[in-house]
């Protein structure tokens, strides 16, 4: 896999990143798993086609994240300290927020605005090298209100740090049940279920295919996935992230 790191007139770096075995491994499972998606599919609303490519897309990346959390090992910093650091970010980003807020109206945003344009620009140009200022307009204004959405990730996280517990990890993170529900739902149309059904049998699918059915119980799988829809569905937070999966009317 080639790597190129660009700053946006040259490249800065070219480097040909060994292929993962695990990926390749992982890619075996495409069409099985692509199978259960067009499934459910077929029984969803008819309202657009499966795009299986857009699907596998976020699938590899779903495993990519699955595969760096397993192969690095990091030493555990103890929860007292995890909480001051994210209230620090927290800090930080809420400084960093209402500053660039105050300097929106004025021309000091609109020198922000053109340095992030002189120095993104080219990521958002069409084929013919040109611009849709208004969607440039969008994009900063979304770079803008992340940090808001840091500032509350972070802030949250300060309140719901927990000391490592012994014995198997948590089956699921929040962040991969949450995606594997965004793939599912694009793909098919279906909000996934939080109960035992397709949505638990295909992240059970995808946990296997990733190489993991030493971690795997069924009843654990539907736990973690009431846990994320709960979540999803009440936490104030989470609405920051963007629709929620598992919404009604998303």
């Amino acid at each position: 896999m080639k790597i190129t790191i660009s700053d946006g007139t040259a490249n800065i770096l070219d480097y040909e990143a060994p292929d993962d075995v695990r990926l390749a491994e992982f890619d075996k499972h495409k069409k099985a798993l692509l199978d259960m998606l067009r499934s459910v599919r077929r029984r969803g609303p008819k309202s657009r086609a499966f795009d299986a490519d857009q699907a596998w897309h976020g699938l590899s990346g779903i495993a990519r994240s699955l595969f760096g959390r397993g192969s690095v090992k990091q030493a555990r910093m103890p929860a007292a300290d995890r909480i001051e650091r994210l209230r620090d970010i927290a800090k930080i980003l809420r400084r960093a927020h209402r500053l660039t807020d105050r300097a929106m109206p004025n021309d000091v945003g609109d020198d922000l605005f053109s340095a992030w344009w002189e120095g993104t620009g080219s990521e958002f140009a069409k084929a013919n090298g040109s611009f849709d200022p208004r969607d440039m307009v969008r994009k900063f204004e979304k770079v803008v209100k992340g940090l808001a959405v840091l500032e509350a990730a972070a802030s949250y996280g300060a309140g719901h740090v927990v000391s490592p517990k012994r014995g198997r990890p948590a089956v699921l993170s929040l962040d991969d049940i949450w995606n594997l529900a965004v793939v599912y739902r694009d793909s098919t149309g279906v909000i996934p279920g939080a109960c035992e059904g397709p949505f638990a049998e295909f992240v059970e699918k995808v946990l296997i295919a990733a190489g993991r059915p030493d971690e795997i119980e069924y009843g654990s799988i539907v736990e973690a996935i009431k846990g994320a829809r709960r979540w999803a569905l009440i936490h104030p937070v989470a609405r920051k992230w963007g629709p929620s999966p598992f919404d009604e009317d998303t």
